[in-house]
Formats: structure tokens, sequence, C-alpha cells
């Protein structure tokens, strides 16, 4: 278990290419040709490993999804968050 966070300072190169520590590598799991995801916006980014998400996996523990919740967990897992709050937003605004 990680406790606090680390912090490294890295180059670009000619071609806009960064190398990752290796700590970094071995805590995600990643090696070459491993994909990451980059959130970004004009003064901050994030990078994160890509992990694939098994529907079969949670399926059904929230109940029989929706046709709309199967299609985004097949695109990208990483927006499943930001879709439940926005569905639950609108549900809770419905009640009131």
């Amino acid at each position: 278990m990680m406790i606090g966070m680390y912090r490294e300072i890295v180059r670009l190169r000619r071609k806009g290419q960064i190398t990752l520590p290796q700590r970094l590598r071995e805590l995600w799991g990643i090696s070459e040709n491993s994909k990451l995801l980059i959130l970004f916006d004009e003064d901050h980014a994030i990078i994160r490993p890509v992990k694939k998400l098994s529907v079969e996996e949670g399926a059904g523990i929230l109940g029989p999804p929706s046709e709309d919740e199967v299609e985004y967990a097949a695109l990208d897992p990483e927006l499943i968050p930001l879709y439940f709050e926005e569905k639950y937003r609108r549900k809770r605004s419905e009640e009131n």
C-alpha cells in the first residue's frame, strides 16, 4: 500500500516522448505497449493506466442495467462515475 505521493521530474524528448520512472511502471504493473489514459486541461494532466474492466465482474450488483449503462461500460470505464453522477442528479431533480 502506498502512503503519500511520489514526485518525479521527467524530461520531454524531441518527439514529445517521456520516460515514466521505473518505480511508477512497477507500481502500476505496466510495460512497453501498455495503454495509458491522459486527462488534461490547460494547466494540469493526470496519467492513469488503462485497466480492463470485466462487465461480468460487477454485473447485477445494483440491479439490472439499462441499455445505456452497458454501452458506457463497454466504451470507457473512466466515464462510468461521471455517467452515474449525472443520471442520479437528474433523477433527484425530477423527484423534487
